[in-house]
């Protein structure tokens, strides 16, 4: 975490008892004056981690949910690699006929690799395509397990008081930890803060399923409402 105004980085140190975050003012002149008291920063976090929290048990029906997506998608890219595949063999007897009719010296050389040229090209388009579906078609189903199962885990850790795990947390899923003004900011990663805005939206906590909406990224302070 580094302080707004001059970017030194922000020390903890206990006064009357209580531990208070402030800039180290190592970069030289800082217009940050003020102290922020741990306790009124861990409420800043868990405001955030409320806000993309979800509970265990719309954790369960996301995921039934994604299962379902799986099986569906995997249908869905068996039958078009069966489709893709049918369309190359056909690309194939082209190649075939269009030698035959060559050797045969019914098209000119021109005219041969004109054509050639023309169907190797969709060949290729078509052995990419294939390969994109065999090897990329279900890459984001775990992303998305991974994502939502962090969206229940910060539900937990705000619940477990823990304000280590809190901040690691934290650091895992956003970037750019400031301090400004007593207020914590950082910009979450794209996925945390699509949840977090639509939170916001609705002034609840993530339900499911509402919260899949997407909405742009920006960035704003954790307590922001």
């Amino acid at each position: 975490m580094r302080c707004a105004s001059c970017g030194a980085s922000i020390t903890a140190e206990i006064q009357k008892e209580h531990n208070y975050y402030r800039c180290t003012k190592k970069k030289g002149f800082c217009q940050e004056k003020h102290y922020l008291r741990e306790e009124n920063l861990i409420e800043q976090i868990k405001n955030f981690l409320q806000k993309v929290s979800l509970s265990s048990q719309d954790t369960k029906k996301v995921l039934a949910k994604l299962e379902k997506d799986e099986l569906r998608a995997k249908e869905q890219a068996k039958t078009t690699i069966q489709n893709l595949e049918g369309e190359l063999s056909q690309i194939n007897k082209k190649l075939e006929k269009l030698m035959d009719v060559y050797l045969n010296e019914v098209i000119s050389t021109e005219e041969y690799t004109s054509r050639k040229q023309k169907i190797l090209t969709r060949k290729l388009e078509l052995q990419e395509t294939i390969r994109n579906f065999e090897q990329k078609g279900l890459s984001w189903l775990e992303p998305a397990r991974e994502f939502v199962l962090k969206l229940n885990y910060a539900g937990k850790v705000r619940k477990s008081e823990n304000y280590q795990e809190m901040t690691t947390f934290l650091k895992n899923i956003g970037s750019n930890h400031i301090l400004q003004n007593r207020q914590l900011i950082f910009s979450p990663k794209i996925p945390f803060n699509l949840a977090a805005e639509r939170s916001e939206a609705t002034h609840k906590s993530l339900t499911f399923p509402i919260w899949l909406r997407r909405q742009d990224s920006n960035l704003r302070p954790i307590g922001y409402t």
